[in-house]
């Protein structure tokens, strides 16, 4: 956002963008971050069924079964992505999560709850989403993600629509107080999500993010490097192989995980693992080069603009009270409050 002020990528904190929103009328700001962390939870379970199926049954790779299928588990939350797959990879929907984006799996949190969670039956809330990406309004509009005629989400601005509306409205974000997100349920805390929910915006977020709770879910230790440099920056393909192990464990389990940014890059990568020439556990795909930081409704930044971004990724991460999902307090109380809880 401070880039549509001409100012440098991370030159005001977000709760200045809290505050510019309230300026322009939004009676609630809730930090996407936080179902970001939902997904990771819920993206993160089905990785473990699949590591699971392929420790219970070790037969070789291509026999059918789904915990030994020579695809693997590839992530669900970009649009762009999943155009892709429904226009020119159809065969790999069933490899793909099921898990709803962020902002989707908010909105039907948030709309599915709304009595309890903002004090209005779900055909009052109105919710508009900010997202750096023009196809999230798409997303938006697939009936889908709609349930007796109440959508998920009812609009989505991109990052250059909120800067040309703030200036339109005479708002300069550098001149207003910080304010806090509110949050869901309208709970005590700051309503911040968790550093890995942060991540999501660039490419090897979502990767990095899961990787830190499966880890942990697994073998009952905290990952013994939060920061995973190996999906990180902004090569087209990154992987990593991890060993998953511990005293209680009867075996280890080795995972496999490659990231893919920009659409030539993801062709390849689908071409060598069709070929047999690669195998993964799970893959992350991002549309656009650096993932939503790169998104196309981003403001048009300077030659070294995502690697700037990028880095104010990483920085707001790397200061987050809560880095993993699993242990932010925000999430953990949604999910004692939801059907969730009853695991359904």
């Amino acid at each position: 956002m401070p880039e549509e002020f001409g100012l440098e990528s991370g030159a005001f904190p977000t709760p200045i963008l809290v505050a510019a929103l309230k300026e322009l009328g939004f009676d609630l700001v809730l930090d996407t971050n936080t179902a970001a962390d939902l997904t990771i939870m819920e993206e993160g379970t089905e990785l473990l069924h699949r590591l699971q199926a392929r420790q219970e049954r070790p037969t070789p790779f291509g026999q059918g079964d789904p915990g030994h299928d020579p695809m693997p588990m590839f992530t669900s939350c970009c649009p762009g992505w999943m155009a892709f797959v429904e226009k020119s990879e159809p065969d790999l929907a069933p490899y793909v999560s099921t898990c709803m984006s962020p902002q989707i799996m908010y909105g039907s949190l948030l709309k599915e709850y709304s009595e309890e969670m903002l004090g209005f039956p779900a055909e009052q809330v109105y919710l508009t989403s900010v997202m750096p990406c023009v196809r999230k309004r798409g997303e938006s509009d697939r009936h889908a993600f709609e349930h007796d005629g109440i959508r998920a989400v009812d609009n989505v601005i991109t990052t250059k629509d909120l800067g040309m509306l703030l200036r339109f409205k005479g708002i300069h974000p550098a001149d207003l107080l910080p304010q806090k997100f509110d949050s869901p349920f309208q709970m005590d805390g700051d309503g911040k999500g968790s550093g890995a929910g942060q991540l999501f915006g660039a490419t090897g977020g979502v990767m990095e993010a899961a990787v830190r709770t499966v880890y942990e879910i697994v073998t009952g230790s905290e990952l013994p490097r939060l920061e995973l440099d190996e999906v990180r920056g902004l090569e087209g393909v990154k992987e990593a192989t991890l060993v998953l192990d511990s005293d209680e464990m009867e075996s280890p389990i080795t995972l496999r995980v490659a990231v893919a940014n920009g659409l030539g890059n993801v062709k390849n990568l689908i071409a060598k693992m069709k070929a047999g020439e690669v195998q993964y556990d799970f893959v992350e795909v991002m549309a656009c080069p650096g993932g939503c930081i790169g998104g196309g409704g981003q403001p048009k930044g300077e030659k070294d603009s995502l690697d700037k971004r990028l880095k104010v990724m990483y920085d707001l991460d790397r200061t987050s009270v809560s880095r993993q999902p699993h242990r932010q307090d925000n999430l953990r109380k949604v999910l004692g409050r939801t059907r969730w809880r009853e695991g359904s």
